[in-house]
């Protein structure tokens, strides 16, 4: 679950959700900084708030 913040640039930037595809693919899921950064991650032209909530299965 994300806010306009992070839902926006995903529908808008192809390149971002390949790139969380990718860091959030692994077998484990990432530490909270890991997470934390990958949320915040630049996409030009989409400054605004964002706020993530994501759930994994524990192995």
């Amino acid at each position: 679950m994300c806010t306009g913040g992070l839902a926006d640039p995903l529908r808008g930037e192809p390149e971002l959700p390949a790139h969380l595809t990718q860091r959030w693919s692994h077998p484990e899921p990432p530490g909270l900084a890991a997470f934390l950064a990958d949320t915040q991650v630049r996409v030009k032209g989409y400054a605004d708030d964002r706020t993530a909530a994501a759930v994994w299965e524990a192995p």
